[in-house]
């Protein structure tokens, strides 16, 4: 089994290390990742900037550019010999549920291998403080060893960890993405010279903890996995007459 390892958070994120070494269990696992932070980036590509490409150690690859970036390059050059059996994305330095998946460079970049043909996964951790990456690692072996054995043709998984240790997880359910706002709140500042600036969504977001969504999953010590597609389409509305 060969795997495709990136994120959003760059290359030198602690959580990289971690995963990294509970994925190498499972086979081939080849590091290509942004050189620096590229949180919130979503699906952006670098169509008109060339990238760059440092080989760190062996299957271990910084690029300059977007998370998805990463994935194309990994796939689609040299590095990606023999095809890679799955990518997996993470694990992200805070969680990526409700709407936070429309602007994650993590969920991104696991999209991103999807639309390749390639089974995806992303990984997120639900707290920043003090983030429990190896006990978020030992859990996802689990996990993936589960998702290995069900021998499923296609899927795109978008997991959640709580950040507390793996022995006090009360299960794994099966969620649909919940409500997340970001942007109801518009921050104003002053500089040194006096000119104003804006932060957008302040520091409180709002959630909407339903149940079965993954938020809910999350506050109640359950880690969530998501299934996630990528049609957009709205077909209720095709029959319409406009």
């Amino acid at each position: 089994m060969k795997i495709l390892l990136t994120n959003d958070d760059g290359i030198n994120a602690e959580g990289l290390l971690d995963i990294y070494n509970s994925l190498s269990n499972f086979g081939e696992t080849v590091i290509v990742a942004p050189e620096n932070n590229q949180s919130t980036k979503s699906h952006s590509i670098s169509l008109n900037t060339p990238l760059r490409v440092r080989k760190l150690a062996p299957n271990k690859y910084a690029l300059n550019g977007l998370p998805a970036d990463c994935v194309n390059f990994a796939i689609n050059s040299r590095v990606g010999k023999k095809p890679f059996d799955l990518v997996v994305s993470g694990i992200n330095d805070g969680a990526n549920i409700g709407d936070d998946i429309n602007y994650s460079g993590t969920v991104a970049a696991a999209r991103e291998g999807y639309l390749h043909g390639v089974n995806s996964i992303a990984v997120s951790i639900a707290n920043k403080e003090n983030p429990k990456y190896k006990d978020c690692s030992e859990a996802l072996e689990g996990i993936l060893k589960k998702i290995l054995k069900l021998k499923l043709k296609s899927y795109f998984f978008n997991i959640n960890y709580p950040n507390i240790p793996v022995s006090e997880i009360r299960g794994i359910k099966m969620t649909k993405q919940g409500s997340r706002a970001y942007g109801q709140k518009i921050v104003s500042r002053r500089d040194p010279r006096g000119n104003e600036y804006f932060w957008i969504g302040g520091s409180h977001l709002t959630y909407k903890p339903e149940n079965g969504t993954d938020i809910k999953a999350i506050r109640n010590d359950f880690i969530s996995i998501t299934p996630l597609i990528i049609k957009y389409t709205d077909t209720k509305r095709l029959k319409l007459k406009i």
